[in-house]
């Protein structure tokens, strides 16, 4: 079946130093800062910088602990790559086939 994609919606770059990332991403690519937000329940400070249709999203851990996602990724791969998200029709029907498929897929939808 696949997952339909039609777009991809953001990329999400883990990073130790949100200021410092904001810096590199606007001096150096030339992206525009629209806007940075933090979520306590996440643990994690944002910045996001639309490009085209998308959004690059950095990330940064808010806490050391490593009950936190992005602070294991970090502590485990460094600074890169996170996440990809996907603009697909159907939400429950892809994160069905993917599960169906062996993958393991975060609950993107708010709900189980």
């Amino acid at each position: 079946m696949g997952i339909n994609a039609t777009a991809i919606n953001h990329v999400i770059v883990a990073v130790e130093d949100l200021d410092a990332a904001v810096e590199t991403f606007t001096e150096t690519w030339g992206l525009t800062l629209d806007r940075r937000a933090e979520s306590a329940a996440m643990g994690i400070e944002m910045a996001y910088f639309p490009v085209g249709e998308s959004v690059l999203e950095l990330v940064m851990p808010t806490t050391d602990s490593e009950s936190n996602p992005t602070r294991r990724q970090l502590n485990r791969n460094g600074e890169g790559f996170y996440l990809l998200c996907f603009r697909v029709e159907d939400i429950h029907a892809a994160v069905a086939d993917l599960r169906a498929k062996g993958c393991t897929v975060t609950d993107p939808a708010g709900s189980d």
